[in-house]
């Protein structure tokens, strides 16, 4: 299927201890989500940020559909979403409209998601770090993206440092003022090089005029898929 696809990129607030289950949960959510034709990817972490039983996912989409019909009308999906209730794995209250669940919804604008020659392409196990930028203005959100299409197309080519796995920028649909950079890599020493290259500190010092307020996370992911490739006979 040809057009934009479509992401989300979730961080859900557990309460205490509640990771196991959220494992067992999200394994089996991954499991289903492999099988569905408008989907590609659902990939999901634990909190590197000192709050464990948060869990950090990122859901990709051929068609805006496959997640607000077709992956929620699954039957794994309200089993699961059932268990989830029950067991009472959200912070502050149960169900979809908790405010436990921050979930943000987007157009691809670029970036690759995994590279042919690495051999980790289809690990489950790597870092996930995610960077939210609002701009000071509508206006100015477009010259954010640019420039973080500009950064991650230098990974993709090979011009910089091939250990970034992953690197997508993402326009969110809702809010027309907040971009977003989704980045994997193989383990916790990588991102903290990655951080201190010189490359992203040139990117944060060409945004910081543009946006009003910044965000970032990272997570250690434990099961998922990327990118997909569905037969087409």
């Amino acid at each position: 299927m040809s057009g934009t696809k479509f992401f989300v990129v979730a961080r859900v607030t557990g309460r205490d201890n509640a990771l196991p289950l959220w494992k067992e949960r999200i394994v089996s959510l991954c499991a289903v989500s492999a099988t569905e034709k408008l989907g590609d990817t659902y990939y999901w972490g634990s909190s590197l940020e000192g709050d464990p039983d948060t869990i950090c996912g990122l859901e990709g989409y051929t068609h805006a559909v496959g997640f607000f019909i077709g992956h929620f009308e699954t039957d794994t999906f309200k089993e699961q979403g059932a268990l989830i209730d029950s067991d009472e794995l959200l912070k502050h209250e149960q169900g979809l409209d908790s405010r436990d669940y921050d979930l943000h919804h987007y157009d691809l604008v670029g970036g690759f998601l995994k590279r042919d020659n690495d051999p980790d392409r289809d690990a489950k196990d790597s870092i996930i770090a995610v960077y939210h930028f609002w701009s000071t203005t509508e206006e100015t959100r477009p010259e954010i993206l640019d420039k973080l299409l500009s950064f991650v197309n230098s990974y993709r080519s090979g011009e910089l440092d091939a250990a970034v796995q992953s690197a997508i920028v993402l326009k969110e649909i809702r809010f027309p003022t907040m971009a977003t950079l989704w980045v994997r890599v193989r383990t916790l020493d990588t991102h903290a090089a990655f951080e201190k290259s010189e490359a992203f500190a040139k990117l944060i010092d060409e945004v910081k005029p543009l946006v009003s307020k910044t965000d970032k996370y990272k997570a250690g992911a434990f099961n998922g898929h990327l990118d997909l490739k569905y037969p087409t006979a």
